[in-house]
C-alpha cells in the first residue's frame, strides 16, 4: 500500500509544483500591478497610432519646415523685418526638425508593433491567465496529496488545463505578436524617459513661440511688404489643427512614462508565449504518466 500512495503522492506533488509556480509568477513578475498600467498605455495611444495620424505628425513638421525654409532667406534680405522670438526658434528649429522627424519616423516603424500588441487580450487578463489555472491545479493535487486518491478528476482538469495554456499563445497569435511588441518596446526605450518627454515639451514650445512670432510679426511685414509667401500663410492656416493634434500626442508620451516603465520592467514580451507553453506541457505529460498499480 504505501507503493501505491508514494506514487499517488508523487504525481500530486509535481502537478503542485507546476501549479505554485504559475500561481506565483504574476506575483513575482508585479504583473497585478504592471499589467494594467500596460493596458492603459496601450489605450492612450490607441487614437495616435495610426497610419492617418502619423502620417500627419510628419505632415506638420514639414509644414513647419517649409515656412522656416521660406522666411529665412526673405527676412535675410529685408534687414527691416525683424523679430527677436523668430530668431531664436530660427536658430534652434534644425535640431528640433531633426530630432522631431527621427522621433517620428521611429514610431512610425514600430506601428505594426504596436498594433501586434493591441491586438492580443487585455493586458489586465494576463496576471490571471497564470493565477487561475495555478490555484485550481494547487487545490486539486493538495486534496490528492492528502488522501492519498489519483483518479480522472484530478488528471483530466489538469490535463485539460495544460491543453488550455498550450493552446492559448496559438489561438491569439501570440509567437508572432510578441516578438513584434518586444522590438516596439525595445525601440520606445529612448522615447518614454523623462528627459525625452521634457526636452520634447520644450521642443514644442519653442514651435508655439516660432509660430507665434510668425504670424504676429513676420507675416504682417511680409504681407505689407507684398512679397509672397505660400508656405507661411499655409502653416497659419494649419496652426489650430497642428496644435489639436500635437497636443495630445505629447500629453500621451508624457503620461505614458511611468506605464512604459512599468512593462517594460516585466520579462521580455519574447518569453511570453513560453510562459503558457512550457507550464502546459508539463501539466499535460504528468497527467498522462501512467500510474502504478497499486500492491
Amino acid at each position: 500500500m504505501a507503493t501505491g500512495r508514494t506514487s499517488t503522492r508523487g504525481a500530486a506533488l509535481a502537478l503542485a509544483l507546476v501549479g505554485l509556480g504559475l500561481a506565483l509568477a504574476p506575483v513575482a513578475f508585479g504583473m497585478f500591478q504592471r499589467a494594467p498600467l500596460g493596458a492603459e498605455m496601450i489605450q492612450d495611444f490607441a487614437p495616435l497610432m495610426t497610419q492617418e495620424r502619423l502620417a500627419g505628425f510628419q505632415g506638420h513638421l514639414a509644414g513647419i519646415d517649409a515656412a522656416v525654409q521660406e522666411i529665412d532667406p526673405l527676412v535675410e534680405a529685408r534687414p527691416g523685418i525683424e523679430s527677436p522670438a523668430y530668431a531664436t526658434f530660427s536658430r534652434d528649429w534644425p535640431e528640433i526638425h531633426t530630432t522631431m522627424t527621427s522621433l517620428m519616423d521611429q514610431v512610425a516603424a514600430n506601428r505594426e508593433g504596436y498594433d501586434a500588441v493591441a491586438s492580443l487580450p487585455d493586458f489586465r487578463l494576463f496576471p490571471w491567465f497564470f493565477a487561475v489555472p495555478g490555484v485550481i491545479i494547487l487545490l486539486l493535487a493538495g486534496y490528492g496529496a492528502v488522501t492519498g486518491r489519483d483518479g480522472w478528476w484530478l488528471r483530466l482538469p489538469a490535463a485539460a488545463l495544460g491543453v488550455a495554456l498550450v493552446v492559448l499563445p496559438f489561438a491569439v497569435g501570440m509567437f508572432d505578436k510578441a516578438p513584434r511588441g518586444a522590438q516596439m518596446m525595445g525601440a520606445f526605450q529612448t522615447i518614454e524617459t523623462s528627459e525625452n518627454v521634457a526636452r520634447i515639451q520644450g521642443y514644442f514650445a519653442t514651435m508655439a513661440a516660432g509660430q507665434g512670432a510668425i504670424r504676429l510679426d513676420i507675416a504682417p511685414e511680409l504681407a505689407r511688404a507684398g512679397v509672397p509667401h505660400p508656405a507661411t500663410e499655409e502653416l497659419d492656416a494649419q496652426w489650430i489643427r497642428v496644435l489639436n493634434d500635437m497636443t495630445p500626442m505629447i500629453g500621451a508620451m508624457s503620461d505614458s512614462v511611468d506605464n512604459y516603465q512599468a512593462v517594460a520592467s516585466l520579462p521580455s514580451f519574447r518569453l511570453f508565449p513560453w510562459f503558457f507553453v512550457a507550464p502546459g506541457a508539463l501539466l499535460v505529460l504528468i497527467s498522462l504518466t501512467p500510474r502504478k498499480a497499486r500492491p
